[in-house]
């Protein structure tokens, strides 16, 4: 009886090690179709930042949204030129809801916030960019140059929502974060004009959602929009 139950054990244990081996190696990866359900819950978060910006509780930085408008449309054009399909929409959703935001925050006062020299610095940063992507003939070079742009684009917002978090929409953030995690999820191949842009956007809006959190109350959303 000894005798079994030392044979027996050392199989168990092997088959055991075998299984867990193979769930190791699973990873919980999305169908390439999700990164489009992704791109499209991201653009309710926008949309839901446009509402507020229309109603004047969120007040854009004008010069900023433009340039997140402008950058994942480079990216855009960028990552076609690749061969990235469905991930691409992902890049497309986030430049042109900025660009509706920034059309938004003209139609009414309480939307206004007041641009800075440093966000003229970063337009005319915007248009090297621009240009350097224009004049390579390497997509990836034109990715990069994309991102590190929308990098320093978004700096103004960063600062903005850990100063005046009054002035932002976290529930607008928190909504893209979402949207962007399950494209993040749906890779299907981990190279650089797959992930990059994806894993940025889904990065820094959870920086913005969870510093804009930090509170809101009506009276401070308008003395921060007058500054």
């Amino acid at each position: 009886m000894t005798t079994l139950l030392d044979d027996a054990g050392p199989r168990h244990s092997e088959t055991d090690n075998s299984v867990g081996c193979r769930l190791a190696r699973v990873n919980f990866v999305l169908p390439e179709y999700f990164a489009i359900v992704g791109a499209v819950v991201g653009s309710l978060g926008g949309f839901y930042y446009l509402f507020d910006t229309i109603v004047g509780r969120a007040q854009p930085n004008r010069i900023t949204w433009l340039l997140w408008g402008i950058f994942p449309m480079v990216i855009f054009v960028a990552q076609r030129a690749q061969g990235v399909q469905g991930l691409s929409w992902t890049s497309f959703v986030a430049g042109f809801t900025p660009l509706l935001i920034v059309a938004a925050s003209f139609f009414n006062p309480k939307a206004y916030w007041r641009s800075e020299p440093r966000d003229y610095y970063l337009m005319a940063a915007a248009v090297v960019g621009i240009v350097l992507w224009a004049v390579t003939d390497n997509p990836n070079l034109a990715l990069l140059f994309s991102l590190l742009a929308d990098m320093l684009a978004g700096v103004p917002t960063l600062l903005k929502c850990y100063r005046h978090p009054e002035s932002e929409s976290w529930v607008a953030y928190s909504i893209s974060t979402f949207g962007f995690g399950i494209s993040l999820l749906s890779v299907q191949t981990y190279d650089f004009e797959n992930t990059a842009f994806v894993t940025y956007i889904f990065v820094i809006n959870g920086a913005f959602a969870l510093l804009a959190s930090r509170g809101r109350t009506p009276s401070k959303a308008t003395s921060g929009a007058l500054r």
